[in-house]
């Protein structure tokens, strides 16, 4: 039977978006996985006075003993098409949870939600830095009482921090698409369904603003790998 034949009979029965979908082809895409090692020197953890009394040890700089992975890089894809997000996405969450933020780093697609909870047994606030208005806020979160907020793009991270609590601090790291990651306790990360195509990757570590970009390419169903090392953080 020949296809405009067959296209008429799918019509008239009503199942012709069924047909027609599965005739187009699906968008051809591939991983994109990888490890961050820092080598260098780590410096002392920084002592820091609890306001009731406890001592708390803290690193901007958080290392794997072992595989010496870099924990809280953010890997961004540099994507020019904007992606609208999807409405129906979970909240990148944040907590607040035993006087630190949790996680440290997030990265988030403009137009998706943070949520900032509160799982402490103390009151918290969630104070947001940026040369952008909309992404300027100071809000009070006392324990269980979570706040949201759509932040809009911008290039540079933003800082959060509370005004209750001066050594807690975390960042958020916008993309127009939802080709990123941050890497975990291993210094591993993993970005799936990336458009095939020779591309860049922006790695940043906000703690000490270090940052560096790798040309990658991505082939159909198959998945590229990006081995860093780094002995040095800073600018």
């Amino acid at each position: 039977m020949k296809l405009m034949t067959m296209h008429r009979i799918l019509l008239a029965l009503g199942f012709l978006p069924l047909f027609t979908d599965t005739l187009l082809p699906q968008p051809a895409t591939g991983t994109i996985t990888g490890v961050v090692r820092y080598t260098g020197v780590v410096p002392p953890n920084q002592r820091i006075n609890l306001t009731d009394g406890q001592l708390m040890l803290h690193n901007d700089i958080v290392v794997h003993a072992k595989s010496k992975g870099l924990r809280d890089v953010a890997v961004v894809l540099d994507w020019k098409d904007k992606v609208p997000a999807d409405a129906k996405a979970m909240p990148v969450l944040i907590d607040q949870r035993d006087m630190i933020f949790v996680p440290r780093v997030v990265t988030a697609q403009e137009g998706q939600k943070l949520r900032f909870e509160n799982n402490d047994l103390y009151n918290h606030g969630v104070n947001a830095i940026s040369i952008h208005p909309e992404n300027v806020f100071n809000v009070t979160t006392p324990s269980g009482q979570p706040f949201e907020h759509k932040f809009k793009w911008q290039k540079t991270p933003i800082q959060i921090g509370c005004v209750l609590h001066s050594w807690m601090r975390a960042w958020v790291i916008l993309a127009q698409h939802p080709y990123h990651a941050v890497t975990d306790a291993s210094g591993s990360f993993k970005i799936a369904n990336v458009p095939v195509g020779k591309h860049t990757l922006a790695f940043v570590h906000p703690d000490t603003n270090h940052r560096e970009t790798v040309t990658i390419e991505v082939r159909a169903g198959n998945t590229a790998n990006v081995m860093l090392e780094w002995k040095k953080l800073g600018k």
